[in-house]
């Protein structure tokens, strides 16, 4: 595809507004197209629209280290902020913590990249209207466009409450923006993925397994399900923060938004377009579920040895998460990708909840998080030769993200691993959350035991919103979903009060492995237990923890609920020098 480069609608304004002389400075710039000659036709239409998916894909997952992961999951008890020793990445860990201040950069980052997403939706959304939305490819890039608008609005205002309404290309006059009021917010959400459902410029699965790398009909309706899920708490007094936020748990379960969220639901559910994968759990986030039915939206790699674009590379799967390379190495045929740097290592509590709910030998465990036992006799994995001593590791490991070396971990960490934005799983949670609270037992029980059946766990009858919880916890660990999970349930001070006291780490000994004539692994003889001499110094092996903060940490219920607003944007805009966006309770 040929590429343009243009002005926007705001750099343009800038431009008029210094012209002296417009017959001396009105002078074209070689290789820049003004804006009033861009946005006409269907090239400029998909162009535009492939820059917002490009920037979509690398603000999430390449900014930041892949800050919306990284940071979505270190907000939740999932998980340690991890790395491969204390202070790898100080604001990850204080995120982790709840030590955060408002000055934390990964929490400017991400509100950054969210209103850059806005902002190049809102080109889109603004230049092709009225006579120039002619076509069906116009209108249609308009169609995914609010799709993406309000997917960043719903980040904005689980996570800030009460963010800027931009739902236009700014003037410069307009800048300061105050605080949205969280009813026109919410509005302006289901509005855009109404209209865009409604427009009939979002592509319509025709087939379970239909290949399509754009948003669709059917992603945009779960969204909306989940908007209206998230608004009942959020318009009960949620998105206010304070105290109000903490009222908002029971006010929310009296919402009329549960009927809207069911009706949502309804839609996806009953179009036939999309079912759970049947294949091993474990598989379920790696190539083997490329394009699977499961996924409601997948960013889609494609990976070739001239490509090593940054672009598109996936530092979160690639280099964050998996284990700590500078310890663990294979012994079997099951390698892992060897330059990872053991990011958000799961939480023993996380493993014991799912033992606890589902069993030690259940698939869906299995496949999410195993214990050091399992890696080294089931995939001939452990520490290398000797004694060492993991950071933020409590002898689980986490399945879910396991990337192999030899199929995954490739040049500049390229991989041919879609990444689901969501899961239908977590679709058929939503429905059967939404169902209770509206009276619909049946239904609930129907999704729910949707979901347990793939896990291979008995139906239940009569199931309550305590089990759904635990239900959700066990499916969608590490996937981003938890943490205001536990807000809007008014669990987190009970599961996150308390974290950020203490550090894990977990030691291990390998004294070798022996192989078969043919070259293939017998035995592995590595151990946790009891203590092990390297040097002459003795280690005790397995667990330990370490104080890691005195005082001022973990979750503080009527200020944790929301972010704060970042530092830069106060004294951009805010109430320190006088502007008109109020920093949120607390902070």
């Amino acid at each position: 595809m040929k590429t343009k480069y243009y002005i926007t609608c705001l750099l343009a304004v800038l431009i008029g507004l210094t012209a002296c002389n417009e017959d001396l400075l009105d002078i074209n710039r070689h290789g820049v197209m003004p804006t009033d000659q861009y946005y006409k036709t269907d090239q400029d239409a998909e162009e535009a629209l492939a820059i917002i998916y490009q920037y979509a894909f690398t603000s999430l997952y390449h900014s930041g280290l892949g800050v919306y992961p990284m940071l979505k999951n270190n907000l939740s008890d999932d998980v340690f902020a991890g790395g491969q020793k204390r202070n790898d990445q100080p604001m990850y860990e204080a995120l982790n913590e709840f030590t955060f201040e408002a000055q934390n950069n990964y929490i400017l980052t991400y509100f950054q990249n969210l209103y850059n997403l806005v902002y190049r939706c809102n080109l889109i959304i603004d230049n092709f209207n009225g006579d120039n939305s002619n076509t069906f490819t116009k209108k249609s890039a308009v169609a995914q466009a609010k799709v993406w608008r309000a997917w960043a609005y719903m980040e904005l205002i689980s996570l800030w409450g009460t963010p800027p309404l931009v739902d236009h290309c700014l003037t410069p006059d307009e800048y300061k923006q105050p605080n949205g009021d969280p009813q026109e917010l919410w509005n302006l959400v289901t509005s855009d993925l109404t209209d865009a459902i409604n427009s009939g410029g979002l592509e319509k699965k025709q087939s379970k397994y239909d290949k399509i790398a754009t948003v669709t009909e059917g992603y945009a309706q779960a969204l909306l399900g989940k908007a209206y899920v998230f608004m009942t708490y959020s318009l009960a007094g949620g998105a206010k923060g304070g105290n109000d936020a903490i009222a908002a748990v029971a006010a929310s379960k009296s919402s009329p938004y549960w009927k809207n969220a069911v009706e949502a639901f309804d839609k996806v559910i009953n179009s036939g377009m999309y079912e759970l994968y049947t294949g091993p759990f474990v598989d379920l986030l790696r190539t083997a579920t490329n394009w699977c039915p499961e996924n409601m939206f997948e960013f889609n790699h494609m990976w070739n040895t001239s490509n090593t674009s940054v672009n598109m590379t996936n530092f979160f799967e690639m280099f964050m998460i998996g284990w700590d390379s500078s310890s663990m190495t294979a012994y079997g045929k099951e390698i892992p990708c060897n330059r990872s740097s053991n990011f958000l290592t799961p939480r023993k509590a996380a493993y014991d909840a799912m033992v606890a709910w589902s069993g030690e030998n259940n698939p869906r465990t299995y496949g999410s998080i195993r214990t050091y036992d399992q890696i080294v006799n089931n995939m001939g994995v452990g520490v290398k030769d000797g004694v060492y001593t993991i950071y933020a590791c409590e002898g689980v490991f986490d399945m879910k993200f396991f990337r192999y070396e030899d199929k995954d971990c490739k040049t500049m960490h390229q991989t041919e691993k879609n990444y689901p934005m969501m899961r239908y799983a977590e679709v058929l949670l939503l429905a059967a959350e939404a169902n209770l609270m509206v009276g619909n037992q049946a239904k609930a029980d129907e999704y729910m035991n949707i979901v347990r059946r793939r896990a291979e766990l008995p139906d239940m009858a009569g199931v309550t919103l305590s089990d759904i919880q635990q239900e959700k916890r066990c499916e969608l660990y590490n996937e981003g979903v938890r943490g205001y999970d536990l807000i809007r349930w008014g669990l987190a001070p009970e599961f996150l009060g308390n974290q950020g006291g203490t550090v894990s780490y977990y030691t291990a000994y390998t004294a070798g492995a022996t192989y078969d004539a043919a070259g293939n692994l017998v035995a592995l003889d590595s151990t946790d237990e009891g203590t092990a001499t390297q040097g002459g110094e003795t280690y005790q092996l397995g667990l330990s923890k370490n104080p890691i903060n005195e005082s001022g940490y973990g979750f503080k219920a009527g200020k944790h609920e929301l972010l704060p607003f970042p530092q830069n944007e106060i004294l951009l805009s805010g109430e320190i020098v006088g502007g008109p966006l109020k920093q949120n309770p607390g902070w």
